[in-house]
């Protein structure tokens, strides 16, 4: 499987390496078809860690209710990052800066659930002392 990722890539460098010169704003769509494609042949390895995953915290029990939450705010990261970078190689750095601070605040509010319960747990404790 490596191997065909790593032949995508260096058909996609040498690609983007061409067009760059000659037309750089479809070079860079043929750097997001790159990675759709990437996307595409990694997929069964995916699904196949997110179900490790799920039986790894459904054995976890009351954490559980955390693991969407998880999912959610490890999707945004690397949607964010993916954003971020092909911004930047599209000599866009100010645009790239606003994606990633968007991100953030993605995060900041996909987490809000997991802040909430952690006060409620320490506000708990406290009542028990």
């Amino acid at each position: 499987m490596m191997l065909k990722i790593a032949g995508v890539i260096l058909c996609e460098i040498i690609i983007y390496s061409l067009l760059r010169q000659i037309k750089p704003e479809i070079a860079i769509i043929t750097q997001m078809a790159s990675v759709i494609v990437l996307l595409f042949m990694i997929g069964d390895e995916i699904r196949d860690a997110l179900s490790v995953f799920d039986s790894f915290f459904n054995a976890a029990g009351e954490v559980s209710q955390y693991v969407p939450v998880l999912f959610r705010v490890l999707g945004i990261t690397l949607v964010t990052q993916f954003s971020s970078d092909m911004c930047k190689d599209a000599g866009e750095s100010a645009l790239a800066t606003k994606v990633e601070f968007a991100g953030k605040v993605m995060i900041t509010a996909a987490g809000l659930p997991v802040i909430k319960g952690f006060t409620g747990f320490v506000v708990e404790m406290l009542k028990g002392i």
